[in-house]
């Protein structure tokens, strides 16, 4: 009688144990960049909210806006991403369901490109950072399911646009909106109810099968579009952290279907801007075998796709080259980390007007 009573407790205590659910094992997301590309003609900006004629004579736009696409920041290091965030520490631990947490976020490196007239004259536009960093700005995650949830973001953004005239490189304008007056305030972008899972977590979700760019320490980036790296990314993976790879662009349950495009919004800047996560590797892609990217498109900008079609480009034809620098970079990434840059930034010189003159404040 012992005996079975005895056995009627364990049998109690390993149904009791059994019947703890998934969704109580504690997730931790650890800080990291979050890497986007920009699709095609996906994103937009109003030029006649900018101070234009203050650096063009008379200063009459072309049709606007102006539609904008992705272009690499750094093809052999990062893929097709072209726009880069940083999630700050501390790492967040959730530890029940619905949990609701708020991580800082700033936004390190853009470069959008599109074409425009003025006065007449074609210039090629890339939207990049400002000199002047556009600031924190907050994710506030809810955990919904044992890997992830939903998630609203506001983020600043200092924008400066560089013209440079169509077959004539020599011809630049640079309007810093951190450094001139007359642009619009502080742009913050915004998007509600985006998907986000944790890579590795309590169901297993791996971002190698979804063919999600890897991004790892070390990376050396100009997101000020001057040719001097001013940031190096501090990496996206579990090693060194203290928790988990933070994740967008995928349902946080299997199997792990696409979720809906999260647009961010802003009148002056972006009227539809779609953010998704890069993908650079294919979907067979393990970590420990190189093999090709899928990196194939030809012409001047690249395409935003969360879903695992994203292709990349930068300001030239994609050449079979630039495939083989992607091969290893979903191969490396597994594998090892490289030391930090020790790049500094310089200041940025004056850029002469179409005019011939400065912007008032710069010296001759």
């Amino acid at each position: 009688m012992i005996k079975q009573t005895a056995r009627w407790v364990l049998a109690a205590m390993l149904l009791a144990v059994a019947a703890v659910p998934a969704s109580a094992q504690p997730i931790t997301v650890a800080p990291g960049n979050d890497g986007w590309t920009t699709g095609l003609n996906s994103s937009e900006v109003n030029l006649s909210l900018y101070p234009i004629s203050s650096f063009f004579f008379p200063g009459n736009l072309g049709p606007q806006p102006v539609q904008l696409s992705g272009v690499p920041l750094n093809q052999p290091g990062l893929g097709s991403i072209d726009t880069l965030l940083e999630r700050y520490p501390p790492s967040v631990t959730f530890n029940a369901i619905p949990e609701r947490h708020a991580f800082s976020v700033e936004i390190k490196g853009l470069r959008l490109k599109g074409q425009t007239t003025i006065d007449g004259v074609t210039y090629d536009l890339v939207v990049s950072l400002s000199e002047v960093p556009s600031g924190v700005g907050t994710i506030t995650a809810t955990r919904l399911t044992p890997d992830g949830g939903r998630f609203d973001s506001s983020f600043p953004v200092i924008p400066k646009l560089t013209f440079t005239e169509a077959g004539n490189p020599g011809n630049q304008v640079v309007i810093d909106c951190g450094l001139v007056s007359g642009c619009p305030s502080p742009l913050v972008l915004q998007a509600l109810n985006v998907c986000w899972e944790v890579a590795f977590g309590p169901n297993g979700f791996d971002p190698r099968t979804k063919g999600i760019t890897p991004i790892r320490a070390g990376i050396a980036i100009d997101g000020t579009y001057d040719g001097v790296n001013e940031y190096t990314t501090v990496g996206r993976k579990r090693a060194g952290f203290a928790g988990l790879e933070f994740h967008v662009g995928y349902e946080p349950t299997p199997p792990w279907n696409p979720c809906p495009p999260a647009e961010h919004t802003h009148a002056s800047y972006a009227a539809k801007h779609v953010a998704k996560p890069s993908a650079d590797c294919p979907a067979t892609q393990t970590g420990t075998t190189g093999s090709t990217g899928s990196t194939g498109s030809t012409g001047t900008v690249g395409t935003r796709s969360a879903s695992g079609t994203a292709t990349a480009s930068d300001d030239t034809a994609v050449q079979p080259a630039d495939t083989i620098a992607v091969s290893r970079l979903c191969e490396a990434v597994a594998t090892t980390d490289t030391a930090p840059s020790t790049v500094k930034k310089q200041p940025a010189a004056a850029k002469p007007r179409a005019n011939g003159k400065r912007p008032s404040g710069q010296k001759q």
